[in-house]
């Protein structure tokens, strides 16, 4: 990580800060497949950028504008590679500025006649993908464009579909017994179940969620209440959301296991705040 960059308006302890996170947010993750790059904002682009850098390709692909902040650029560029194992870098600006006026990227036809790939693919990826698997180009003009698709659509692989094998970025935390503190976690999925220990419909929630690290955690959150239906939270519950962010007070690490190549850690006796 090259921390000698030029950063504006950010403050050294902040900087110091966010860059300790990215070295630990990329722990285990491999750049054997290229990496994705925040740029950083200048006095004359006030937004820092995301991009991807793909290995033998002379142009890195801009993706998307992330934060007017660079700690909360960092923030958001984790939550899009959660699921990804490619690394995170920050690159000054200066180096990406000339890649910002690229015109091949221009639809020239159709609904989005005009706009560049980046918007299109931030507000209709399904046309990105569709021009990247089955638009036919009767033009030659138009085969840098189809390749530019291309190169989104192994953006939204990586970004989108949740990989099976990334135990090199999920590890199992904790001893078993030991009570953990102060966990930060987003939420990747939410299942209902029912307690079959009870005689009425006591619906709990089954959730899966990870650290800022990629941790994987499971755990149960116990009904509140009783419900009319075995599909449906008791009113006295609170509902929980998928990429909803949990502040876990204090939980109990039950047990480890693994699956598919992922490591888990199973937590009981779940504090929230």
């Amino acid at each position: 990580m090259n921390q000698n960059l030029t950063l504006y308006q950010v403050s050294p302890k902040v900087a110091e800060t966010v860059f300790t996170r990215i070295k630990e947010f990329n722990r285990g993750r491999t750049a054997a497949n290229g990496c994705y790059v925040i740029s950083t904002s200048t006095a004359y682009r006030s937004y820092y950028a995301f991009w991807r850098i793909f290995p033998h390709e002379d142009m890195p692909l801009f993706i998307r504008t992330l934060a007017v902040t660079f700690d909360s650029s960092v923030e958001r560029a984790f939550t899009l590679l959660q699921n990804c194992n490619i690394r995170l870098e920050v690159i000054d600006n200066h180096m990406l500025e000339s890649y910002y006026s690229r015109t091949d990227d221009f639809i020239s036809f159709g609904k989005y006649r005009g706009k560049r790939l980046a918007e299109i693919y931030y507000i209709d990826p399904s046309y990105v993908l569709w021009l990247a698997n089955r638009f036919q180009p009767e033009q030659k003009r138009y085969e840098a464009l189809v390749a530019l698709a291309k190169q989104f659509a192994v953006v939204h692989f990586e970004l989108t579909v949740q990989k099976r094998h990334i135990s090199s970025v999920s590890r199992n935390v904790g001893q078993v017994g030991e009570l953990l503190k102060e966990l930060y976690l987003s939420v990747l999925s939410v299942r209902l179940q029912i307690d079959t220990y009870k005689p009425d419909f006591y619906v709990d929630q089954s959730v899966l969620a990870a650290d800022r690290d990629g941790n994987r955690f499971v755990f149960t959150l116990k009904a509140r209440g009783r419900s009319l239906s075995p599909n449906v939270l008791s009113c006295h519950s609170k509902k929980i959301l998928v990429h909803e962010k949990l502040h876990l007070i204090s939980a109990k690490v039950m047990s480890h296991y693994e699956k598919h190549g992922v490591c888990y850690t199973r937590l009981g006796y779940v504090k929230l705040l």
